[in-house]
């Protein structure tokens, strides 16, 4: 994703399945990444992002989506749900995944740094990443002041 302003984001990337209880149980957005590029309608996505999410609560909604990658069936988090029916265990293995999340005030925020880090994806790659199933669409224009 051309991001070239990743200020605010914590920590720099860390492991999932090992951090993942290290981050704050506050609002926030996060990303999680494959450790490889990924062939997108347009271009490679350099990162491997697979899903972008928010959430008032950053490490249980974290740990929802490693439980639901792990066990099938599992809900509590359609990303994790769709990871583990779709099988992308076989290509992206859930222990070399990768995290970075960004607190936030409150979850209208994060909802809003959801949505801005969506747009610059979709700007980009013309589809949102392969785990996302939702967007909420802010003007495009607005990211471009």
């Amino acid at each position: 994703m051309q991001n070239d302003n990743w200020e605010g984001w914590e920590p720099e990337w860390l492991k999932l399945t090992e951090h993942f209880l290290r981050a704050p149980a506050l609002p926030g957005a996060y990303i999680i990444c494959a450790n490889k590029k990924i062939h997108r309608a347009v271009g490679i996505d350099e990162h491997g992002i697979l899903t972008i999410g928010e959430s008032e609560n950053l490490r249980r909604r974290l740990a929802a989506f490693v439980r639901c990658a792990r066990k099938p069936g599992v809900s509590g988090h359609m990303a994790g749900w769709r990871f583990n029916y779709a099988s992308f265990e076989t290509v992206f293995p859930l222990d070399t995944l990768w995290v970075s999340w960004y607190p936030t005030l409150d979850k209208a925020a994060a909802y809003a740094k959801e949505g801005e880090m969506l747009a610059l994806y979709l700007a980009q790659h013309f589809e949102l990443p392969p785990l996302n199933y939702k967007f909420n669409w802010p003007k495009l224009e607005a990211l471009a002041s």
